[in-house]
């Protein structure tokens, strides 16, 4: 398959990042003695703010105070998400009809349903590369990059068989045009961000003797003290170079940067680093102006498309996570550990907890003359 871009790795938006905040680190990774899940650190936290998490058999718990119930979660979601927030987060182009009914910038493309194929087919057409991702899909389920007229029709199918069974009919897909940027996710809780993390692909330095395959066997080994990382490292086979143009037998030339991966799941080899402390305002200001757009949703990941991570210029939101856990802010491959986020998670239900019952109070009279 032929690579995403023309453009030299090392140019590229990734690559630069990797090269001014990746490289002179390496062999710095972060270590832990271990990585708690998410929930179970929700859990340390709603406790230790005299909030008892009464679990359930499975997934289900419910959060009480003063023997009264609060509040509770399914899974890693709870109900500081709204029934209307829950909706759009579970439909992408529903939550960029949000956005953009907010003046939150999405990436160009179109909705497209499972029967309108030949329709879509067409779109492809024209200049791309194309992402071809499913409506409801998460966890990056789904997604195909680097689309062409010649690849559409193996990468709407898979798209499509993504897509969970309980999906509303019709099921939908989206195609959106590839934009060479950072993908970075933000945790923001209430109006304010708690953590802001790049997520890097998989990647390697030549050296002008090694293939590719050694040079990967020997990044993932730098990984094995990391708890996070290691627990989610992938198989060393092609399916890692999908749309990136390399081959696991070729020889990068000495120095040279190899981008081995497209979105940064760790799954597939990326890996997260911090850059809370890094991001523009701008950008601050546009995650939270996305999880703003969306009524009843208090606590999200946000993820933003942004060439620059000290500007909002050129950047796109892509989606709204209700289910985000603060695992990778807290866990980062490198940059500082942030357990800012799960803390103001417990501290919103907190103050539900206390005010849950509270009647509202009548809104000021106004002069009926007063626009």
């Amino acid at each position: 398959m032929p690579a995403l871009t023309t453009v030299p790795d090392a140019d590229r938006p990734i690559g630069k990042f990797v090269v001014d905040s990746v490289l002179p680190r390496w062999d710095n990774i972060n270590t832990f003695r271990r990585a708690f899940p998410h929930s179970r650190m929700m859990t340390a936290m709603l406790q230790r703010r005299r909030v008892h998490v009464h679990q359930f058999k499975g997934i289900v718990a419910a959060f009480l105070y003063n023997g009264e119930i609060v509040g509770g979660r399914s899974g890693r979601l709870t109900t500081l998400v709204s029934d209307q927030a829950l909706e759009a987060c579970n439909s992408k182009s529903l939550a960029r009809q949000y956005f953009t009914a907010a003046g939150v910038p999405v990436p160009p493309g179109q909705v497209f349903t499972s029967d309108q194929e030949e329709v879509a087919a067409e779109f492809v057409r024209a200049p791309g590369p194309w992402v071809v991702k499913p409506d409801t899909g998460r966890r990056g389920r789904g997604v195909h990059f680097n689309v062409t007229e010649d690849t559409f029709e193996a990468s709407w199918a898979a798209a499509l068989s993504a897509i969970p069974r309980t999906a509303r009919s019709p099921k939908q897909l989206l195609i959106d045009q590839f934009l060479d940027a950072l993908c970075v996710r933000f945790f923001v809780v209430g109006s304010a961000v708690q953590a802001a993390a790049v997520r890097v692909p998989a990647f390697v330095v030549g050296d002008g003797t090694r293939t590719i395959s050694a040079l990967l066997e020997e990044s993932f080994a730098a990984r094995e003290a990391h708890p996070l990382l290691r627990k989610t490292l992938p198989e060393i086979d092609q399916s890692l170079l999908e749309t990136t143009g390399w081959s696991l037998d070729q020889v990068p030339a000495a120095g040279d940067l190899a981008l081995l991966g497209t979105d940064g799941d760790m799954t597939r080899g990326g890996i997260p680093v911090d850059v809370t402390d890094e991001v523009s305002s701008e950008l601050n200001e546009l995650a939270i102006r996305a999880v703003d757009s969306i009524p009843g949703l208090v606590a999200a990941g946000i993820d933003i498309l942004a060439p620059d991570l000290k500007s909002a210029q050129g950047a796109v939101v892509l989606d709204a996570d209700a289910w985000a856990k603060t695992t990778m802010h807290r866990y980062p491959a490198l940059g500082r550990p942030r357990g800012a986020g799960v803390i103001a998670v417990a501290e919103h239900i907190k103050l539900r907890a206390l005010h849950w019952d509270k009647p509202a109070l009548p809104p000021e009279p106004q002069d009926p003359d007063d626009d």
